[in-house]
């Protein structure tokens, strides 16, 4: 079996996913470790024998495959969060940061470890995959040894199961101990993109004169109303809505978004449409 893994690598990539990924589903103890079991399993197979080993190329795309869409959703948030206590966060995390430089710096001069392995642990505590992946490249382009690039990441594979269920573990306390509510939290952080929200798509249909003779998109700016116009049902047809689109008196207005919102919307438009339109679904990712 040994042998048949190390001569088909792409085998044995979807059998540590296969394996990993569905022990992440497992409830234990109100929550789940996720896609981390992956790499947990990941580390186990690699243990069995150092043949079991998947070419530079495989890490290197799914490095890229793994940064880019958490740019693409954090990018937003990241921004956004500058509007509310976005320096006094930040500040803090670079506290962290900084405070886990030191911790592992002083453990290399107590341990006398090598800077290599050092710098893995740095990565692992902090379940930081990229800040290995550039470690693992400054220490390429300088020319050092197969056995001097592997120290970081055996490093990375000590600490990365404990910075995972460290975090995990410190979450569980910290609820226990603020009595932390989830569902407000999730509410206050609405406006910045943070959190998942339900949505659900809505027909209304207008019936007040303060909801026609302007742009839509205008009366939703100054109402500070957080949904997705999609359709716009009136006596000339339908059409897909635009930033200048003008609901007439009884068109029919479809839109996604939250239940709370939608609530809002329909009290200032009129009441709910009798004929809702076909929403286009993808609509609802928005």
């Amino acid at each position: 079996m040994i042998d048949t893994l190390a001569r088909n690598p792409l085998l044995l990539l979807f059998l540590v996913a296969a394996i990993g990924y569905p022990i992440g589903r497992i409830r234990l103890l109100g929550t789940r470790l996720g896609v981390a079991t992956v790499l947990f399993a990941g580390l186990a197979v690699g243990a069995l024998d150092p043949r079991l080993r998947l070419p530079e190329i495989v890490y290197l795309l799914g490095l890229v495959l793994f940064i880019y869409p958490i740019g693409l959703a954090s990018g937003p948030a990241f921004f956004a969060a500058f509007r509310r206590r976005g320096y006094r966060d930040n500040a803090l995390v670079l506290a962290v940061l900084l405070g886990a430089f030191f911790i592992a710096f002083a453990l290399r001069r107590l341990l006398q470890l090598d800077a290599p392995l050092a710098a893995g642990l740095f990565a692992g505590a902090l379940t930081n995959t990229p800040a290995l992946a550039a470690a693992v490249e400054v220490l390429r382009a300088g020319g050092a040894a197969e056995a001097a690039r592997a120290q970081p990441v055996v490093g990375y594979s000590i600490a990365y199961p404990v910075g995972v269920l460290g975090m995990i573990v410190a979450l569980m306390l910290a609820r226990r101990l603020w009595r932390v509510d989830f569902r407000a939290e999730a509410k206050s952080l609405r406006t910045v993109g943070v959190v998942h929200q339900e949505l659900e798509p809505r027909t209304v249909e207008v019936r007040r004169d303060a909801a026609t003779g302007r742009p839509l998109a205008q009366i939703a700016a100054e109402q500070g109303w957080q949904v997705v116009f999609t359709r716009i049902e009136q006596p000339g047809g339908v059409e897909v809505f635009g930033p200048a689109s003008i609901a007439l008196w009884g068109a029919h207005v479809t839109m996604v978004g939250t239940r709370e919102e939608l609530d809002r919307v329909e009290l200032f438009l009129g009441r709910r449409g009798e004929r809702p339109l076909d929403v286009d679904r993808s609509a609802l990712a928005l």
